[in-house]
């Protein structure tokens, strides 16, 4: 079942002034999209096909090469090779798009396997920042994600999601019970950021064990030459945002963000054509999926 969206209002209300801009960006991408598959299931090995083509295998805490698949619906099919089980999942993917397909439990340490898609956000950055989505799909309840010392992400559950753009650099992540300060449930872990670059974080595992984990991967991304726009938050989970935005900060600036918004709405189209705004969006799906035990 698919999680509601909690994004932000200006990010909506920033989207809907660019309407024309992204259509017509929309009718000149390219029909096919690429996907990658994340193991999120420590101590197995799971096989993967898609459409009924080679299975290819997938260790534990692994994430494929991309595989580029024409827009539209596919089937994949996920099996358990140290355990009985095979999964068919169907995916829509989005032309020009793309997509990571994470095989993980739920937060109940007895559920079965379920499969999650994030859709991976490839807008623009400024040269010396780079975006970071982070991911719950490990086996624990809704967690708060520390950074820096600081509760960035609060309250994300088993599924969700968070995205922001950050400085490059070294920044140091902990995942702890939400609301509480520790013991952490992961980390801290020096998690780096480049430049000019998506870093995808996904919690995998369960405390019990000693099995939680981070899958940590990164794609390229076209940078612009704007001046860094004061950080936007985007996601499912919940964020914090009683704090002050700065450059140097992963916390919204709420009134830095809707002045751009609000001058807009009240001086007019005029003044709307002279500015241009980058917009961050992500994207999730929580995808059906048929489970079978074989």
């Amino acid at each position: 079942m698919t999680k509601p969206s909690r994004i932000v209002s200006v990010g909506i209300l920033s989207a809907f002034f660019l309407l024309p801009a992204v259509g017509s960006a929309s009718s000149a991408a390219p029909a096919d999209s690429q996907v990658f598959m994340v193991q999120g299931l420590p101590g197995e090995s799971v096989s993967v096909s898609v459409d009924g083509g080679t299975e290819r295998e997938l260790a534990a805490g692994t994430v494929s090469d991309g595989v580029t698949l024409a827009s539209g619906e596919h089937v994949l099919s996920f099996t358990g090779k140290d355990t009985a089980w095979r999964m068919d999942v169907d995916v829509d993917l989005r032309a020009g798009g793309s997509t990571d397909v994470v095989i993980h439990r739920p937060a109940s340490p007895d559920g079965d396997p379920i499969v999650t898609t994030f859709e991976n956000p490839r807008a623009p950055v400024t040269s010396d920042r780079g975006r970071v989505q982070v991911a719950h799909t490990a086996t624990v309840p809704p967690a708060d994600i520390v950074v820096d010392g600081d509760v960035v992400f609060a309250n994300v559950a088993n599924g969700e999601f968070a995205t922001a753009e950050v400085p490059a650099g070294v920044h140091d992540v902990s995942i702890v019970p939400t609301g509480q300060t520790g013991p952490a449930l992961l980390g801290p872990v020096d998690l780096e950021v480049e430049p000019a670059t998506l870093t995808r974080v996904y919690a995998i595992g369960q405390p019990e064990g000693n099995s939680m984990d981070v899958v940590v991967a990164t794609l390229p991304l076209s940078t612009n030459g704007s001046q860094a726009p004061e950080q936007v938050n985007t996601g499912s989970a919940g964020l914090v945002s009683d704090r002050s935005a700065s450059a140097d900060s992963w916390t919204l600036g709420w009134a830095a963000a809707l002045v751009p918004v609000v001058a807009g709405l009240t001086i007019g189209a005029t003044l709307l054509a002279r500015r241009t705004r980058t917009v961050v969006t992500s994207q999730e799906t929580t995808v059906g999926n048929r489970y079978r035990r074989v």
